[in-house]
């Protein structure tokens, strides 16, 4: 079965890793006309999209490198068994930014959209590489019945952090029109946070319930036996 086999995963994890490179050093700015490393800010650490395929690119490396491992082993089937819950989170993380950036962000409809090469990678390409890594080769039943919860954590945290960044930064430019206080005040904000956590929440059990999804005598069945905290490899 292609879903364990590990010669697949590897090959596919290679092409995730260098596009997911890519993207990644694209978030710099630094290879468009007219800019340069000198034109290089620190705005770039501002961006949700960025920092969601800074956790693509690091989770990414992590998998392909315990993939390697069992490869060079001499396994040929398996699954990858590191930090589960942290790549499961970032799945989320990065669908969210693939989904937003798509529906409310962007203009996917124009040719300007398909053109710009940063746009199209960090926005569509590695994160649907990523998202199918999980619907591909993640082994099944192996995540936790609260891991969409704990995916809420690291948007939060951003949430936090841009506040901090408004809150000391004269004149800070808020990266997305649904985080600027100075426009809705906190309160509009916090209607937004509030939305976006309930995505976030559903996104992750529709996620959740596809990696309980087996089939049993050519029948799609959902197991919700054997719940656990945190379910060992």
């Amino acid at each position: 079965m292609f879903r364990k086999n590990l010669l697949t995963q590897l090959i596919y994890r290679m092409v995730l890793c260098c596009v997911s490179a890519l993207a990644v050093l694209l978030t710099f700015g630094i290879f468009y006309v007219g800019e340069g490393p000198s034109g290089l800010t620190w705005e770039f650490l501002k961006y949700y999209t960025n920092i969601s395929n800074y956790f693509v690119f690091a989770v990414s490396v992590v998998v392909l490198a315990d993939t390697v491992k069992k490869v060079r082993a001499g396994e040929t089937e398996g699954f990858c068994d590191k930090i589960r819950m942290l790549k499961f989170m970032t799945t989320v993380m990065i669908l969210v930014t693939f989904l937003v950036y798509l529906i409310l962000l962007g203009e996917p409809f124009t040719a300007d959209f398909w053109q710009n090469l940063g746009n199209i990678t960090y926005h569509v390409f590695a994160p649907l590489l990523f998202i199918a890594d999980y619907f591909l080769f993640e082994e099944k039943k192996s995540v936790s019945v609260f891991a969409p919860l704990f995916s809420i954590i690291i948007p939060l945290i951003y949430v936090c952090y841009t506040f901090i960044l408004g809150a000391v930064i004269k004149d800070f430019e808020y990266p997305y029109y649904f985080l600027d206080v100075n426009d809705l005040g906190y309160g509009g904000v916090m209607v937004w946070v509030v939305i976006l956590v309930a995505v976030f929440t559903v996104l992750g059990y529709l996620l959740w319930l596809y990696n309980r999804i087996e089939i049993v005598d050519g029948k799609l069945k959902i197991d919700f036996k054997n719940l656990k905290w945190l379910k060992k490899p």
